[in-house]
């Protein structure tokens, strides 16, 4: 990838990739049209695709990304969440990989002519895909990702004990951790007391 100054930067393609179990789907988000990428990847985009913003990780919450694409169901055609569903629903996804990249464009003539390939920003793990019916013809299909901050609600590494904190600190185990009580509460003694 070629580093640009801000100011010789004319655009940027936001870009999103779906792992799914029926093969790999290309979008463009927020925009209309097709994009051909270096590697003749094919991106479809539309205005009614969206990525949500990443939100902070605050005491101890862990928040998630969405991924939606809202549409009108054309009563001629067949139904797209039906299709989904015969095809598996929320298991054609759960716990694939979703990527972001984003496409710097120099000139506007690159939008047909590409000559750098597209810079990953991030890569989350796919956890549920959701569906939303407003009415007779108006839905939303929504694929939640794991957010940048997916450990953030967890402890930082597995049990205070010997093992994980030889990980931790990446030296010999501290030996005293053998003594460390179990459970939270425990009738017995400690050392004799």
């Amino acid at each position: 990838m070629t580093e640009y100054s801000t100011n010789e930067i004319a655009g940027i393609i936001e870009l999103l990739e779906l792992e799914t179990s029926e093969g790999t789907l290309r979008f463009i988000v927020g925009d209309d049209g097709q994009f051909t990428d270096m590697n003749g990847n094919v991106w479809t985009g539309s205005k009614l695709i969206g990525l949500s913003e990443i939100d902070q990780s605050i005491n101890g919450t862990a928040p998630t990304l969405e991924a939606s694409f809202s549409f009108i169901q054309d009563p001629d055609e067949p139904d797209l969440i039906e299709q989904i569903m015969r095809l598996g629903g929320a298991a054609t996804i759960k716990g694939r990989t979703a990527k972001v990249y984003e496409q710097l464009l120099t000139r506007h003539e690159e939008f047909f002519a590409p000559v750098d390939e597209p810079e990953l920003i991030t890569q989350r793990r796919m956890e549920n895909l959701t569906f939303t019916i407003d009415g007779p013809q108006q839905r939303t299909l929504s694929v939640t990702m794991e957010g940048p901050f997916a450990l953030r609600s967890k402890p930082s590494f597995g049990v205070y004990n010997t093992a994980d904190h030889a990980t931790l600190i990446g030296v010999t185990s501290n030996p005293s951790l053998e003594f460390m009580p179990k459970e939270a509460i425990d009738e017995q003694a400690f050392f004799g007391l």
